[in-house]
């Protein structure tokens, strides 16, 4: 057993000499004359007890003391004080960490006995404390390795030294602790996946400061090659030679990752079927309004148009050539769309044929980019020339609603839709007056709605033959209390366009069933109103409210409204048609009509536009193709009726082709609801209606 050493601390020498006779034999004796001597011993020597005098010169007992307890690498040395005097002494020395107290002159045997005890004590808590500390290095092992995860202390510079690491992180990495030690512990960073590296060292590099958190995920590389992802957290607690010491834990977390990443994934395929066409792949309407809000904001203070894009008659190239070569057509503008702006602009597809593009002001660009498009179009093999019209909004507000661009874009585009000679044109100060124009519509309908400025006009329909009143149209005039008569063509498209049509057709319809006698009356029905689920048991409670026969209501529905939605359309007629309501297709002749579509329509009556008769007939065809609607009318069992009949030779001509019944203003122009009535012979009270 390796022998104790003692230091005796003493002025007199012969203090020293009876100290050293007593513990000579089981000690190593060091000897110093003052408390400054003692402290450069204890310094210079590992001792394992000290005895010390009270009263010394130029350090006395208690303040060498005390500085042997504030030093750490010396409090724990046990330290026996040597005095006269007890009492008071005896308390300071015990209040400044003195372990014991012998007193002068010495009694060898009690003086052993007491240093004995010390040595004894201060051995067995030493002990105790050895045992205390293994005992928590085995139980913090224990723990740790039963974490499940990775816990392990860093040393950075430019690579990671590992210098403690669990069970856990050799299970994590797919390794023995040998094979750990071996192969990782000098440089844990050579598991980090090639494309996280840069990532992960920046992190643990990055700053010098006590407390510094590190949280993070990355991937690492196992033995078996596997890529698992890790979640790090680490705590820099200290620094060793200017290279940060990390604590740090690593959890495995490669199944929830795969499902965040397959999340995303998941995320990013529902935003692109969000705002893309599903037959383009190009944006949708909600896309290309988001991303153009987006790209405007990120381009301030450059110059941009709106640029619409429509082909011409786009329903007869389906009606010709069918839906398939119709979706080839739309798909090959998306794709030309994508070849000629790449990069440079936003575009989308708004709905059917309506393509949108944003892209600079730049008159040479636009005009290569509609002469790029055009070109393409000319390049498909269908004996039918496709021609593109360009409608195009200057931007001079970025903060305006791109929905709203692409209205304004849309007003430049049909000011030249059918002009062969022009084929696009730019938003300008009489479109502007006309954006104005609905701008005030929107404010002021509602308000004169509720107000009653739209009144009942009804203009008659007269027997071919007999000249007499067989029916009228109801139609809508707007009576503005400051400017007068608003004309229809202001505001019905206006109407149509924004919805607004379906209030006030139902309006319009309950104003005439409340004066319907014995006349019929025809009301427009608008498209949008087929939308409605509740619209055909509304107009049946409707003349059930009013007792009315349903006979009296007839129905106009534009023939164009047959091909938005036919299916569900028809089955509606149909049920009307069983109610007793009458059918009336009107506007025919004025389209692109389907004798197929007619075969199918359940209607009663069909209203012939006569602008038919209206162009210059070089071929003399006009006239003979009415005449054969006519007949073949009758022979499918439907009445005619001629609209705008406005002279007395056209009213002959449908006489002679036995047209039933005209309307126009050749017979009479639209009229007050009480001047019909009055003409008719009908007593309803108009004022009650």
């Amino acid at each position: 057993m390796t022998q104790q050493t003692m230091l005796l601390v003493d002025d007199t020498e012969l203090n020293l000499a009876i100290l050293e006779g007593i513990f000579e034999e089981n000690f190593k004796i060091l000897k110093a004359r003052n408390g400054k001597e003692a402290l450069k011993l204890l310094k210079e020597n590992a001792i394992d007890i000290v005895v010390l005098d009270v009263i010394m010169p130029v350090m006395d007992g208690f303040e060498t003391l005390e500085r042997i307890k504030e030093d750490e690498a010396l409090s724990d040395i046990p330290v026996v004080m040597s005095t006269s005097e007890a009492g008071e002494n005896e308390a300071r020395a015990l209040s400044l960490g003195a372990d014991d107290f012998i007193m002068k002159p010495y009694n060898p045997v009690v003086v052993y006995k007491r240093v004995e005890n010390i040595i004894v004590k201060h051995v067995l808590e030493q002990q105790k404390l050895r045992d205390a500390l293994i005992e928590s290095k085995e139980d913090f092992q224990s723990l740790a390795d039963s974490v499940p995860g990775g816990i392990s202390v860093w040393k950075v510079t430019d690579k990671v030294m590992v210098h403690y690491f669990n069970d856990g992180l050799c299970e994590l990495i797919g390794c023995t602790r040998d094979e750990f030690t071996r192969l990782y512990a000098e440089d844990l960073s050579r598991i980090v996946y090639h494309d996280d590296y840069e990532m992960v060292m920046e992190a643990l590099q990055g700053k010098a400061e006590l407390g510094h958190r590190v949280n993070m995920m990355h991937r690492i590389v196992c033995q078996n090659g596997d890529i698992r992802w890790v979640k790090l957290t680490a705590v820099l607690y200290k620094m060793e030679e200017e290279a940060p010491i990390y604590r740090a834990v690593d959890i495995d977390v490669t199944e929830s990752r795969e499902n965040e990443l397959l999340v995303e994934q998941k995320n990013i395929e529902l935003r692109h079927t969000l705002e893309h066409d599903s037959l383009t792949d190009i944006y949708n309407r909600y896309g290309f309004c988001s991303r153009t809000a987006q790209f405007l904001n990120e381009h301030q203070g450059g110059s941009y148009v709106l640029m619409q894009v429509d082909i011409e008659r786009f329903k007869i190239i389906n009606e010709l050539y069918g839906t398939k070569m119709g979706d080839r057509i739309l798909c090959l503008l998306a794709e030309s769309l994508k070849e000629c702006l790449e990069d440079q602009a936003v575009y989308g597809r708004l709905e059917a044929d309506h393509f949108v593009i944003c892209l600079k002001n730049d008159q040479e660009y636009l005009a290569y980019v509609r002469s790029f498009l055009q070109k393409k179009m000319e390049k498909l093999s269908i004996r039918h020339q496709i021609s593109l019209y360009f409608g195009i909004y200057p931007i001079t507000d970025a903060s305006m609603s791109v929905d709203l661009m692409c209205d304004r874009a849309n007003l430049s585009l049909e000011s030249v839709k059918g002009k062969y000679n022009q084929n696009y044109a730019v938003f300008d100060e009489k479109l502007h007056e006309k954006v104005l124009l609905e701008q005030e519509l929107t404010n002021e309908m509602d308000w004169a709605l509720k107000t009653g400025q739209f009144n009942v006009y009804i203009q008659p329909i007269f027997s071919i033959e007999t000249g007499q009143i067989v029916s009228g149209e109801a139609l809508v005039r707007w009576i503005h209390p400051h400017k007068g008569m608003i004309s229809p063509g202001d505001f019905i498209p206006f109407f149509e366009k924004n919805g607004f049509i379906v209030k006030l057709d139902a309006y319009i319809r309950e104003a005439v069933v409340k004066i319907l006698d014995r006349i019929p009356i025809s009301v427009n029905i608008s498209r949008l109103e087929f939308y409605d689920p509740d619209f055909v048991s509304n107009l049946i409670a409707l003349v059930e409210k009013y007792q009315v026969d349903p006979g009296l209501l007839r129905l106009e529905i534009t023939e164009s409204a047959y091909t938005d939605n036919p299916q569900q359309l028809l089955e509606e007629i149909e049920v009307l048609r069983k109610y007793g309501f009458k059918i009336l297709m009107d506007d025919f002749g004025s389209g692109y009509s389907s004798l197929n579509m007619l075969k199918e329509a359940p209607v009663d009556i069909m209203k012939l536009d006569m602008t038919f008769l209206r162009g210059g007939d070089c071929y003399g065809r006009e006239k003979r193709i009415l005449e054969s609607i006519i007949h073949m009318a009758k022979d499918i069992g439907l009445e005619t009726v001629a609209e705008g009949i406005e002279t007395g030779e056209q009213a002959g001509f449908l006489k002679n082709i036995s047209c039933e019944y005209g309307q126009g203003y050749y017979f009479a122009r639209p009229m007050p609801a009480k001047d019909f009535l009055e003409m008719t012979g009908t007593k309803k009270d108009i004022a009650k209606a």
